[in-house]
């Protein structure tokens, strides 16, 4: 299996930003890390090894990219820096690392995003917030708002960072009718530390009710939130 690792400075962040890519061709696919979680992750914690066939056989290339949510969701002062902060983080996605991937690797199509817990939400945003360059989305064990979280914390940032905020008052037929051509996936088990499948039904539900393509595939109580269960998952979804 063909994997780099590459570097960059992102003028959106002011920093530095990694990622690393598996395989040579096939459907790219965007993996985002789960809350606080680094590009690294996913490699480290077997799901690379998980679908390791589908990147040898050409069929997904993926990009593991960095995350900064420890700059915004979760950091300690609830303010309107958390927004601010995930914007830039969206900045650095769409203006920087797809145009580097584009470059490097001569890459035109639009990509899959997938994520697990929290990097399910960055996937479901992603894919809804600019199908220009997403055309699909598949979200495991995914929290799609995050109020509770912030303590009720809540501001025109955070707002339009959340699915289950933004998704229900989209009326627009011409970002409508390009989500329509693609989909998403949503999947989660009913297993232990599953504590936010409500938001899940609720975010298919909105996301059906916009004619939008979406499957909603809830597995059984053996199946925990834990990287074993989404293993299993990115392998059979």
């Amino acid at each position: 299996m063909e994997i780099n690792y590459h570097k960059f400075f992102s003028r959106q962040l002011g920093v530095d930003f990694e990622l690393k890519s598996y395989g040579s061709a096939g459907k790219p696919v965007m993996v985002f890390p789960t809350s606080c979680g680094r590009f690294y992750d996913y490699e480290d914690r077997g799901m690379i090894e998980a679908v390791g066939e589908f990147i040898e056989r050409g069929d997904i290339r993926l990009f593991a990219v960095d995350g900064r949510d420890w700059e915004s969701w979760y950091k300690p002062v609830k303010d309107k820096w958390i927004g601010l902060r995930h914007s830039q983080y969206e900045a650095c996605i769409t203006g920087e690392t797809l145009p580097f991937i584009a470059d490097t690797y001569g890459i035109s199509e639009k990509f899959l995003a997938t994520g697990n817990s929290f990097g399910a939400l960055h996937s479901a945003n992603f894919f809804l917030k600019y199908p220009g360059f997403f055309d699909s989305a598949v979200c495991l064990s995914g929290v799609y708002s995050m109020r509770t979280e912030l303590g009720g914390y809540s501001d025109e940032g955070v707002y339009f960072s959340e699915p289950l905020s933004y998704l229900p008052g989209l009326q627009d037929e011409s970002v409508l009718s390009r989500l329509r051509e693609g989909y998403l996936v949503i999947a989660h088990g009913r297993g232990a530390w599953e504590q936010f499948n409500d938001q899940a039904a609720e975010l298919a539900r909105t996301v059906r009710s916009k004619a939008i393509t979406c499957w909603y595939d809830v597995w059984d109580e053996t199946w925990p939130h834990d990287w074993q269960t989404w293993k299993a998952q990115l392998r059979e979804l």
